[in-house]
């Protein structure tokens, strides 16, 4: 009895230091990206700044979340996001415009915190990469 009550004291203090709720991403890295809207599917590669690259890494990282919500994606909305690390997937994000997004890791859809702006980034990146792509 008292071996089983120090088990779950040791459980219960483990818990509480490591954090029982595992509310943010996992963090990437990422040498490009490729970004899509609808039907629309453009490459980062080559064709932005670092400094936009970065921006989107860590808008990425320092997501957030409420929790998970049963309210699904709007898709005609939803920005996804795939980046790559050595030709390799790093991360994907599937994110709309009232903040309800998926993770290639993730089982169900979750609610991010309104105040991260990867949304409305990953909309104004979509949209300088259209225009650039229009001028070939």
């Amino acid at each position: 009895m008292r071996n089983c009550l120090s088990i779950s004291i040791i459980l219960i203090v483990f818990l509480v230091l490591t954090g029982c709720n595992h509310n943010s991403v996992d963090k990437i890295k990422v040498d490009s990206f490729d970004i899509s809207l609808g039907q629309s599917l453009y490459s980062g590669d080559k064709k932005v700044e670092n400094e936009t690259v970065q921006s989107l890494v860590d808008a990425y990282n320092s997501i957030e979340y409420i929790g998970q919500t049963n309210e699904q994606i709007n898709f005609r909305k939803a920005i996804t996001i795939t980046f790559v690390l050595n030709d390799q997937i790093s991360g994907t994000l599937v994110i709309d415009d009232k903040w309800i997004f998926h993770l290639n890791d993730s089982v169900g859809n979750y609610q991010i915190d309104p105040n991260n702006e990867i949304y409305e980034l990953a909309m104004q990146v979509y949209n300088d990469l259209k225009q650039e792509y229009s001028n070939f």
